[in-house]
């Protein structure tokens, strides 16, 4: 008997068939609920674009005109870029949070022991690359270890004489 059978009796079979249909209708309708809201949380998220949610904070006071899909795009080449040059065989996971300021007085990265930050004058694309990834390959080495990685570097220079001054001293 096909499903469309059990569906037409009127007797106490269809009762029995019903019953054993149920728990396998209700897992079904369960699935299709929990599909269309998945489908629904999808498309809001990738649909409108005002919930863009950016992987680092921006400050834009002076309401500077920029794209915020670009940066997103910008940022994660730069993180996957970086990852690979350090590690091509298995990339390191690099997402460096920092602040983008719009508006600033002048071009820079500032870093400070909990904060880091990209001050841009107005929205530039090749500006914001070079400073993401400047951020990116930070993340690599950081705090006391980029410290002591800057004082060995002082001692080595100290420690090594080139030709040059050899000859002046003699």
């Amino acid at each position: 008997m096909s499903e469309q059978d059990i569906l037409c009796f009127s007797d106490g079979l269809t009762n029995q068939a019903n019953r054993a249909q149920k728990p396998v209708a209700l897992l079904q309708t369960m699935k299709l609920v929990l599909s269309a809201l998945l489908f629904m949380a999808t498309a809001t998220l990738f649909c409108s674009g005002d919930t863009l949610i950016l992987p680092f904070d921006v400050s834009n006071p002076a309401h500077k005109k920029w794209s915020p899909q670009e940066a997103e795009r910008i940022y994660d080449a730069a993180c996957t870029l970086v990852a690979r040059s350090i590690r091509p065989e298995r990339p390191p996971r690099l997402h460096p949070r920092f602040l983008l300021v719009l508006g600033s007085t002048t071009d820079e990265i500032v870093r400070g022991d909990n904060r880091s930050e990209i001050h841009l004058k107005s929205w530039d694309p090749d500006k914001f690359a070079e400073a993401t990834a400047i951020m990116v390959a930070r993340e690599v080495i950081q705090g006391e270890e980029l410290k002591n990685i800057a004082h060995m570097s002082v001692l080595s220079a100290h420690a090594t004489t080139s030709v040059t001054e050899l000859r002046r001293h003699q």
